[in-house]
């Protein structure tokens, strides 16, 4: 039962860490290169002045995006991979492939150039399937010292 409960909830809690830990990394994007006063992303008819300040952008900007958004899919498959804690990888994977489709609206809704997109697209995944390596290896070293530490106690 409760393996069930973290199967289930691993996802969506998965998907809300990876979301916190990318606003989180764009942060300092958004402070390096801030919109200019005025334009609103959500406003359509600003959709051109926005495609010329994402092409006014140094390349900086791009990679922090790319750190960001790669790193919430890492961040979030790493730790719906740590509630689930079975031995099969599907929370971390889902978690990556919520974050690609995430990333496709995002390129669909927003002026990006489409080598930035291409990029940007083709690292939520490894991403995830690091963050759930990652996470895998502490489960492992945690199920090795616990043996370990129980094997000490009986001697």
């Amino acid at each position: 039962m409760m393996a069930t409960l973290r199967a289930i909830v691993s996802i969506p809690l998965g998907v809300v860490v990876g979301m916190a830990m990318m606003v989180l990394l764009l942060t300092p994007c958004f402070l390096m290169y801030p919109l200019p006063s005025g334009i609103d992303v959500n406003d359509p008819n600003d959709a051109e002045a926005f495609g010329r300040h994402i092409a006014s952008l140094p390349f900086t900007a791009f990679a922090l995006v790319w750190l960001a958004h790669a790193g919430g899919s890492l961040s979030g498959a790493a730790f719906g991979r740590l509630i689930e804690g079975g031995k099969v990888w599907r929370e971390s994977l889902a978690i990556g492939g919520l974050f690609t489709a995430m990333g496709i609206v995002n390129a669909i809704s927003m002026a990006f150039p489409f080598w930035f997109v291409a990029i940007d697209l083709a690292l939520y995944l490894p991403a995830a399937i690091l963050g759930g390596w990652g996470s895998d290896q502490l489960l492992q070293n945690r199920e090795v010292a616990s043996s370990k530490s129980a094997g000490t106690h009986r001697a």
